[in-house]
Parts: structure tokens; C-alpha cells; sequence
């Protein structure tokens, strides 16, 4: 019925994107056989990769976008869902009912916190910060943590950006599961005033530890620079701690 994907993986795999032209085949592969393509941007679209939707950095268009936490921009809970005018028209022409619904569905604040939200990003052309901010950040990540032998990659989109975690620099082996290595990234950096995204089971649900940023679409070039010093520090202070 439907192939489900994010563009950009978020927590679970630590802002992967996709191959290059992936996705263009999926479409192709959807509209052969009639299968709906439907893309997850809870956490990757509106903004956070440079583009409103990220899929636009694909050169697709799905059936279907889930969008939502930058949608309220850590104002309000909001999530939403756009679909093509086939997907409505289906629907509309067919039963044209759709049994969907939650208590809180179509929250007046919450909606208003969207809109604002939505219309700030136009009107102070946010996109374009999130490039040029996200090119700094990476570029600045990379000076700085290529070459810790405990850094395997640094990837992904705009300011969404995701840095691994190895046991080895050249094998990309992981770190051993028991280092607890995100724990001790998230408190050593909190330590500092620094809030990231550390997790563990990139690989396969069990082993491999990666570090999500996603910071504000306005963040500025001196905060930039804190961001990567007191990540750098944390992430040398963890390794001590988790190579213990």
C-alpha cells in the first residue's frame, strides 16, 4: 500500500540522508506500481535541512509528508499532515469521510503558534540562514573533530547534523555497548550548558552511539562557535570516561 521513509534519518540513525538519487527511484518504483510514498519530516522538515520540506532537496514530490516538531518551533504541540490533491480527492470522492482525530486536533494556540511560526521562517528567510549557518557549523565541526580517533563521520543536512561515534577510525567498528558513551556525552555536555542528542543502537538497534545537533534556525557565528567548543570538550572529556 504505501513505502514510509525519512529523508533525512533523525534519532534513530543520527541525520543520515539519503543516497543520491534514491529517492528518485522510490517514486519511480511507487508510480510503476501504484504504491503510495508517504515521508516522515516529523523531525527533518519545515527548515531544519535548508529546505521547507526536505524532500525538495530530492527532487520528489510524495503522496503524503508528515511534518510537526519544528512546526510549533518548542512553542506548542503541533503535528500535521499534507497530502497530494489525488490522496483528497480519493477520499473526498470516494467515502468522503476520513476517521482521524485527537482531543486536542485543531487547537486554536497551537495553531496559531504554527502560523507564526510558518510565516517567520518566510519573512526573515530562514531557509537561507539554515544553509549558510548549517555549511558553518559543519565546516567548523570538521576542523575541529576529524581528526579525534573516536569520531567515525560527521553528517547530514542544513542544521541537522550528526556525529558518530567508533571504536575505530578506519574500520568504523563501534564502540562497545557497555561504554554507555551517550550517557556520558549528555551529562558531561548539560555539565556545560550545552543541550545535544546523543544516542546509542545506530547500527542495528544495539550497537553503534551517535551525537544529533539540531540547533536554532538563528543561531549566529559566535554561538556557533561555543556550540562546537563545548561539544569538542565534551566528547574528549566522555572518551576519557567511557575508555576508563
Amino acid at each position: 500500500m504505501a513505502f514510509v521513509a525519512e529523508p533525512v534519518v533523525g534519532a534513530t540513525a543520527g541525520a543520515v540522508p539519503a543516497t543520491k538519487h534514491y529517492f528518485k527511484r522510490i517514486r519511480e518504483i511507487c508510480d510503476q506500481y501504484d504504491v503510495l510514498l508517504i515521508l516522515d519530516e516529523v523531525m527533518c522538515g519545515v527548515g531544519r535541512t535548508g529546505t521547507f520540506y526536505a524532500f525538495e532537496q530530492e527532487g520528489v514530490i510524495p503522496d503524503l509528508v508528515t511534518i510537526a516538531k519544528g512546526l510549533g518551533a518548542g512553542y506548542q504541540s503541533i503535528g500535521a499532515v499534507v497530502v497530494q490533491e489525488k490522496v483528497y480527492q480519493t477520499i473526498a470522492n470516494g467515502s468522503g469521510f476520513f476517521q482521524h482525530g485527537h482531543t486536542f486536533m485543531g487547537h486554536p494556540m497551537a495553531c496559531a503558534a504554527a502560523l507564526a511560526t510558518v510565516n517567520t521562517i518566510i519573512d526573515d528567510e530562514l531557509l537561507s540562514a539554515v544553509t549558510t549557518q548549517g555549511k558553518g557549523l559543519s565546516n567548523k565541526l570538521h576542523s575541529a573533530l576529524d581528526d579525534l580517533p573516536f569520531v567515525g563521520d560527521i553528517r547530514g543536512r542544513g542544521l541537522f547534523i550528526g556525529i558518530e561515534l567508533v571504536a575505530d577510525k578506519v574500520t568504523k567498528a563501534p564502540l562497545p555497548s557497555t561504554t554507555q558513551a551517550h550517557k556520558w556525552v549528555k551529562s558531561i555536555a548539560m555539565e556545560q550548558g550545552l543541550m545535544c542528542y546523543p544516542m546509542s543502537g545506530t547500527i542495528d538497534g544495539k550497537q553503534g552511539h551517535h551525537v544529533l545537533l539540531a540547533p536554532p534556525f538563528i543561531i549566529g557565528d559566535t554561538e556557533l562557535d561555543e556550540l562546537v567548543v563545548k561539544l569538542t570538550n565534551s566528547l574528549k572529556r566522555a572518551a576519557a570516561k567511557w575508555r576508563a
